[in-house]
């Protein structure tokens, strides 16, 4: 492709992401309640999550505008758990994917536990497939075989479900998935959240699960998702 044409391309992009910051898009009213509401994971709302990772939108320009979101509502959730909170976590992971030998594997890194994870390769593939038996978790990964995105809840659900809830897989073979399908994927954000989501590392609550099948009732009662 001729120079002119991709930085051409890549101006289109830049706009079209800076159009979906606009407040009169339905994008932006999910900000100041994230994640207080839990959308279901069938939303419709187009992430704004590769634009970010492609370049097209600046982490600082998110930010700044999320700031005019929070001034404008009521009530909003605060770091770490708002959508600024979610950009400053991006910050910190890839720090730690800078300063972590490592950082993508369990082997040889310092800061990840060394679990005795299972290794049975037919497991990994019918959860990736979306052939578990499980409909609620079969759908998330039909959707992101097919669209490229899921909701975060959702890859909470797949990710808890793959490794310490029910499969017992390695974090590795799940991050190697998302990679694979992401379009916002990011090797440093993918592989941090993968070690938080199997309690490897960040996070070690591991008794906290996501049911795959009563988190999947709770976020679509009437299985319009599935």
């Amino acid at each position: 492709m001729p120079p002119s044409s991709h930085l051409s391309g890549t101006r289109g992009l830049t706009r079209d992401a800076e159009t979906r910051l606009s407040p009169s898009v339905s994008r932006v009213s999910e900000g100041s309640a994230f994640p207080r509401i839990a959308p279901t994971p069938c939303t419709t709302s187009r992430p704004m999550f590769p634009y970010l990772t492609m370049g097209c939108l600046s982490a600082a320009t998110l930010y700044y505008a999320l700031d005019g979101i929070y001034a404008a509502s009521r009530s909003h959730t605060t770091p770490p758990v708002s959508l600024h909170g979610q950009l400053l976590w991006r910050e910190f992971f890839y720090l730690c994917s800078a300063t972590t030998p490592n950082f993508d594997r369990m082997a040889g890194n310092p800061c990840c536990r060394n679990i005795p994870w299972g290794r049975d390769p037919s497991m990994v593939l019918a959860w990736k497939c979306g052939r578990t038996g499980y409909p609620f978790i079969d759908a998330i990964m039909t959707q992101l075989r097919q669209e490229g995105w899921i909701h975060h809840l959702a890859r909470h659900a797949v990710a808890c479900f793959l490794t310490r809830g029910d499969l017992w897989q390695s974090w590795e073979e799940g991050a190697r998935v998302f990679e694979l399908y992401l379009l916002d994927g990011d090797w440093a954000l993918n592989n941090a959240n993968w070690q938080w989501l199997s309690c490897s590392r960040f996070f070690y609550q591991y008794f906290r699960c996501y049911s795959p099948v009563a988190f999947g009732k709770s976020t679509d009662p009437d299985g319009a998702y599935i």
